[in-house]
């Protein structure tokens, strides 16, 4: 420990910054005191002020950077940033030819509000934890009311940039009929492109044999990820 200390003292004489970067250019919003990591379940971190301040920010201030052919909207993940995560990894894997040319924007939704792509590194989307073990009745209602409100406010503003919007969630999540709600008031469809059921040899295979419990490792089977390139061909080469 004195070692550490010493050496430490070496690198202040050596004229070393106490903080070289504090992060500030990947605040969304400006933080009020500190960037706060939100870990828990309930109202708060559904509507708490910094998500609520973020999504009217959302609102005001934000448009896709350009027109594109197709809209996916995506799960969250427990790993941040979500680009970062497992999960994302293997769906953006899946559909790369189609995000390397710009024909794909990722939407990801979550208790956090509705988050694009590009701002998913950025603070407080980065700083959360909502754990579906401990969700209630009523806070699973409270979520899909208030997730499908605010994919509806975000359409209404955004949907001339997008020529098609499709979701690859899964058919028993609550993100899922929150979308179904929003679909239903936007007088549009938005299909899943998810696959109704997987083989339980592949659950177990990409949940390394049940050491993971994430539900949405359903949508990184095999069966999955085929499910989702071949439907987003289908979707981009079908004309309206």
């Amino acid at each position: 420990m004195d070692d550490c200390w010493k050496i430490a003292q070496e690198c202040v004489k050596k004229g070393v910054k106490d903080i070289i970067w504090d992060g500030k250019e990947l605040d969304w919003i400006k933080p009020e005191r500190c960037r706060e990591f939100f870990r828990g379940v309930g109202l708060k971190y559904l509507i708490g002020e910094p998500f609520l301040k973020g999504f009217r920010k959302l609102l005001a201030e934000y448009t896709p950077d350009r027109d594109y052919e197709l809209c996916l909207i995506v799960p969250c993940s427990y790993g941040k940033p979500y680009h970062q995560s497992y999960i994302h990894y293997l769906i953006r894997s899946a559909i790369k030819e189609y995000l390397m040319v710009g024909l794909i924007h990722e939407v990801i939704v979550t208790n956090a509000g509705v988050v694009p792509r590009e701002i998913d590194e950025m603070w407080p989307y980065i700083a959360y934890d909502w754990n579906p073990a401990y969700e209630t009745r009523e806070i699973k209602e409270c979520y899909i009311k208030i997730l499908s409100c605010r994919l509806l406010e975000y359409f209404k503003r955004n949907l001339k940039h997008y020529h098609k919007l499709a979701a690859f969630l899964r058919w028993n999540s609550d993100s899922w009929k929150a979308v179904e709600l929003a679909s239903k008031d936007l007088g549009i469809e938005i299909p899943n492109l998810a696959p109704n059921s997987v083989p339980k040899v592949e659950v177990r295979k990409v949940s390394l044999e049940g050491l993971y419990k994430d539900e949405d490792l359903v949508l990184v089977t095999p069966t999955s990820l085929q499910a989702l390139k071949s439907g987003v061909k289908k979707v981009l080469v079908t004309k309206t």
